[in-house]
């Protein structure tokens, strides 16, 4: 239930910033790919167990693995070393804390980095 309401604030948020603020293509990109990256858990969550937080901060890991693919000059290498320890600091603690098996965080770092990146990969 509460991933319901998550969901729909960011679509919310997603439509103002798109179609009344007018942000830039990329920024909208992001929006949009967050907002159907947690409609698709939201919907996952109803059958299987997934990491949350493992699909979170993948999402992130690939919108920078992009900025540093398509934009060599915009030194994101830096931010996404951080980022890839950040992530395997995030899956570890779950592991410890057996919050998750290692296949439950590896649906939710496939599912934020497939999602993310593709999105603005192909779209920007």
């Amino acid at each position: 239930m509460p991933f319901s309401f998550v969901s729909i604030f960011y679509g919310l948020t997603t439509y103002l910033f798109v179609f009344k603020i007018q942000v830039n293509e990329t920024i909208a990109i992001i929006l949009a790919s967050t907002t159907i990256l947690i409609l698709v858990l939201t919907v996952i969550t109803f059958w299987v167990k997934i990491s949350i937080h493992a699909a979170g901060i993948s999402g992130v890991v690939g919108y920078f693995l992009v900025f540093g693919l398509k934009f060599p000059d915009s030194q994101a290498m830096y931010p996404l070393l951080v980022l890839l320890v950040s992530a395997g600091m995030v899956m570890s603690a779950r592991l410890q804390l057996n919050a998750h098996s290692p296949k439950e965080i590896l649906a939710g770092t496939l599912a934020g980095l497939g999602i993310c990146f593709n999105s603005l990969y192909w779209l920007v």
